[in-house]
């Protein structure tokens, strides 16, 4: 119990706001709530936006750099001049990494504080969310909700800026694969997020030609994890891929390693934050893999994003999903200008269209308001990439492959969009 105090107790720690110097309250931008109303609590003053994310608790680790991110976004919209005069205004709600909490802060958000969207949630939530905002045609939009479950019911009143776990599952597949394993085990969480692309890696190193030696299914936060480390080595597999969360894994990875077992780790993205290292141990984290979904760090778009964001924060972003959270608030924010109102049904009817071509491609919100004035379409292009959206409100992307070396995960691959395009 100490140590997921002190966990919670870091994470919370950090969520710093410039010139405020403490977590952030339900209104961390300042200012009441406003009315449940959403299509008049906007009329008026600011327009009420949400972030319901993670700030303890399994994927704890994520919610400060979203924040952030989102917060920088609209930071910048709303020294334009904000939507047709009227700033944003930020309220939050901490999901404490559960289903339950999720639930509530959704209702805080929707029903009290008035908000017309919602960013920031796991896949969990937001499934458990989703009709609820959309019964109150509030938007709900995720920088990092990969579950497969989205890929063909998702686009209404939902859109993510992250690629789905099929991708996800694809590029992990391949990492394996290029590293010469051809006999592989699966761990993972039986929440919906790790089981989404659990069975996305299984199935995609499959049809590679791999074999999968097991499925071994966990319950999260549990004292020993000994028994299915236990029946994973009896397949002996060549490596293990593990998708847990950032409370569980350190559990689990101090048990193999006290065990002897010698097997090559790869972790989900859930997994790797720079906390783990902490957790964990150097030595014990020392060549596991992981993958996560990024931009291209050699891009002009990325190059701005990561000098506003340290310029903001003091720090670099660190690869949690932060352009992927920034490019879904800016997103939000010019849908509204393109349909001319600040409400929930004209960022879902604009959403994909400002952002996929055809179009004039844009930066930048100035650049993007000024296209918008001429009477011309716009293509949106962020730090994440092209965010061209499908049908069913889900985007491509790139990944970083990366290895734990020294107390830091380092980039060894870069994986563009275009290098999965025919194996769709």
């Amino acid at each position: 119990m100490l140590k997921k105090f002190l966990v919670s107790c870091m994470v919370l720690s950090m969520l710093v706001l410039p010139g405020c110097g403490q977590a952030p309250a339900s209104t961390p931008t300042g200012g009441s709530g406003t009315s449940s109303n959403n299509s008049s609590s906007n009329s008026g003053g600011d327009i009420s936006i949400g972030i319901l994310t993670s700030y303890t608790g399994e994927m704890g680790a994520f919610g400060v750099p979203v924040y952030n991110a989102a917060k920088l976004a609209f930071d910048e919209v709303n020294a334009e001049g904000g939507i047709k005069g009227k700033k944003i205004k930020l309220f939050t709600e901490d999901d404490q990494s559960t289903v339950e909490s999720g639930i509530r802060g959704a209702r805080k958000l929707i029903t009290a504080n008035g908000v017309i969207a919602m960013h920031g949630m796991v896949s969990d939530v937001l499934l458990a969310t989703w009709d609820f905002a959309k019964q109150n045609k509030v938007m709900v939009t995720s920088p990092y909700a990969g579950t497969t479950k989205l890929d063909t019911t998702g686009g209404d009143y939902q859109y993510r800026t992250v690629p789905s776990d099929s991708l996800d599952g694809r590029v992990a597949a391949h990492v394996l694969w290029d590293k010469g394993y051809r006999k592989i085990a699966v761990m993972y969480e039986t929440a919906e997020s790790t089981t989404s692309i659990a069975n996305a890696v299984a199935q995609q190193f499959q049809q590679l030609g791999g074999t999968v030696t097991i499925m071994e299914p966990f319950q999260s936060r549990q004292s020993s994890y000994l028994a299915e480390l236990k029946k994973v080595s009896e397949t002996s597999p060549d490596a293990v891929w593990l998708g847990s969360g950032q409370e569980t894994a350190p559990t689990v990875l101090k048990q193999w390693k006290q065990r002897g077992y010698k097997w090559q780790w790869m972790v989900s993205s859930d997994i790797a934050v720079p906390e783990i290292f902490k957790l964990v141990g150097t030595d014990t984290m020392n060549g596991i893999l992981t993958e996560i979904p990024a931009g291209d760090s050699q891009s002009e778009d990325y190059k701005r994003f990561a000098a506003s964001y340290k310029a903001a924060y003091g720090k670099d972003p660190g690869g949690n999903f932060e352009a992927n959270s920034y490019d879904a608030a800016m997103i939000m924010a010019l849908a509204m200008v393109a349909g001319g109102k600040a409400d929930g049904t004209t960022i879902n009817e604009n959403y994909k269209k400002i952002a996929s071509p055809p179009g004039v491609k844009v930066h930048t919100f100035k650049d993007a308001v000024t296209e918008l004035k001429k009477g011309n379409d716009i293509d949106y292009e962020g730090p994440s990439g092209d965010v061209n959206f499908d049908d069913h409100g889900t985007t491509s992307g790139s990944f970083n492959a990366l290895i734990a070396n020294n107390g830091k995960w380092e980039q060894f691959k870069f994986y563009p969009a275009s290098a999965f395009e025919k194996t769709k």
